[in-house]
């Protein structure tokens, strides 16, 4: 029995740890790692558990004809979504996404999934937790699988009076998959961050110098750490405060993430956070004879409340320029209904990224919906989920790409999904560890020209490439740079349309930088 297994039978303590890179500056920006003590963005995962369906989340409004003819007691009339393209509307009971999706805080990423859909909920979830292939068993989490890289020979010496804080808290008594280290979770579960329970009791006297031993050894030490980190987690909690009102009890997501904007306010230094909420799986009562209401109907609205008063909260509390949100479920649904007002196991489904930092808009295309598409039919997938999550190291936490291939997938392909937060200001730089300096894009909002004040050691070549809100590329070039900090000037395209693109630079040595650029 591997370790990890031997300690989730005896009670799935979690214990994380945090150091830099290997051969790395502690202050060298954020190119060092997701976890550098000197970077303080946040990720926080929403699974959305049960298979959720998309068709009636994201709704394609140039496919009415035949979402009517196959969908006749399931769909919802145009009259009742709520429109933010002219093609595309979200539920009616997603009102407070449908805002933050007008205010450029949501980035819809359609018909998300991997080759060789499977439809069962348990090896699904392990394969979008894991990251791995739909014929490939993985025992790591994708998130616990860059820790293992940054920390080996974790959980030993944490915490530390250096980094005190978890790396990662899972919401409730699991600690989430994703987080998964070869050794051991990395999320600390918290039910509570105000009464954290005390682990007691000692097995010193059934220490023996054999492998029991050893493992009876790391449980009382693995104990020790959890109450430290609960230390922690509590002295955060009470500090914080949330700044808007949340909705209650009846919604279970709303709770886990008011919570998590507590712990943000109060100043823990976490950096992952996961939330769960289950109930998707709706094969049947998906709606009732009036289809604006329903368990799916319940279950969006939390989803949307939940989220919007998380982001709402971010941003009365000044956190938002550093908190990322995103949405996983583990398939979609089929595009026929079944019988009982409900949808059957399906394949592909959207996405959401929330937060002020998020490139707002939609990715992907509509679904084709055809009238006479089998009952068997799935939403095809448009973009692997491997791809949303390394685009997410990439662009918040400045992963670099050869790393992600290498974590994820090798046919790894970059989405622009989140950039740095719209800023006139040009005295923050970035730097890399080779040397590579990169400020501001300015001005921002522009009308044609975008300057960026670019450094490197040495004669070097820079690549740049403009991506559009959909994920396109709409310009790639390469430019020399002579080895002094010089404003690098980047023209806008005759013909581009106004509207928010993501800047991606990259340098020979794989360093890469984003930059959110917003044209008149």
């Amino acid at each position: 029995m591997k370790r990890r297994n031997f300690l989730q039978t005896a009670a799935a303590l979690t214990i994380p740890a945090i150091m830099p890179l290997p051969g790395m500056k502690a202050n060298s920006s954020r190119f060092t790692s997701l976890i550098n003590p000197e970077s303080d963005r946040i990720l926080v995962i929403v699974h959305l558990f049960g298979g959720n369906d998309g068709l009636n989340t994201v709704i394609p409004l140039d496919q009415y004809d035949g979402i009517t003819a196959v969908r006749p007691l399931l769909y919802l009339k145009e009259s009742v979504t709520h429109k933010i393209t002219d093609t595309v509307a979200l539920h009616s009971s997603m009102a407070g996404m449908a805002n933050m999706f007008k205010d450029g805080r949501l980035k819809i990423v359609q018909s998300a999934g991997y080759p060789n859909q499977n439809r069962s909920h348990f090896r699904s979830t392990d394969i979008w937790t894991t990251a791995s292939k739909a014929d490939e068993f993985l025992n790591t989490g994708w998130m616990g699988r860059y820790l293992d890289t940054q920390y080996p020979g974790y959980p030993a010496g944490f915490p530390s009076a250096a980094q005190p804080h978890p790396p990662a808290i899972s919401i409730g008594n699991v600690a989430h998959p994703t987080c998964e280290g070869a050794q051991i979770n990395f999320s600390q579960t918290v039910n509570d961050p105000l009464n954290t329970t005390e682990l007691s009791g000692t097995m010193s006297d059934m220490m023996s110098n054999d492998r029991y031993g050893s493992e009876l050894q790391f449980i009382q030490t693995t104990m020790q750490q959890t109450n430290d980190y609960n230390s922690v987690i509590k002295e955060a909690a009470a500090k914080g405060k949330n700044a808007v009102p949340y909705p209650g009890n009846s919604n279970p997501l709303a709770v886990q993430l008011q919570k998590v904007a507590r712990m943000i306010s109060g100043g823990l230094k976490t950096k992952v956070y996961t939330v769960y909420l289950g109930g998707f799986d709706l094969h049947a009562k998906q709606v009732e004879a009036n289809t604006t209401i329903g368990a799916h109907a319940d279950l969006l609205r939390q989803v949307s409340e939940a989220i919007d008063t998380f982001q709402r909260d971010m941003v009365a509390q000044k956190q938002d320029d550093r908190v990322m949100g995103m949405t996983f479920s583990e398939f979609g649904r089929r595009i026929r209904p079944n019988a009982s007002f409900g949808t059957d196991h399906g394949t592909a489904g959207p996405m959401f990224l929330f937060g002020s930092c998020v490139n707002g808009g939609i990715m992907g295309d509509n679904v084709e919906v055809h009238k006479d598409v089998n009952q068997g039919a799935g939403v095809p997938m448009q973009f692997d989920f491997r791809d949303v999550y390394g685009s997410i190291l990439v662009d918040w936490f400045d992963v670099p790409a050869l790393s992600v291939k290498n974590m994820l997938h090798q046919d790894f392909k970059y989405l622009p999904l989140a950039g740095k937060c719209n800023e006139t200001v040009t005295d923050n730089t970035d730097s890399t560890s080779e040397g590579w300096t990169f400020g501001e894009a300015f001005p921002n909002p522009a009308s044609k020209d975008v300057y960026i004040n670019v450094g490197s050691p040495d004669k070097n070549r820079l690549r740049y490439s403009l991506f559009d809100s959909r994920g396109r590329l709409v310009l790639a070039n390469e430019i020399a740079v002579d080895g002094k900090s010089d404003h690098m000037l980047f023209s806008r395209p005759s013909r581009l349309p106004s509207g928010t693109y993501n800047l991606r630079l990259a340098t020979e040595t794989g360093g890469t930088v984003s930059r959110k650029v917003v044209f008149e």
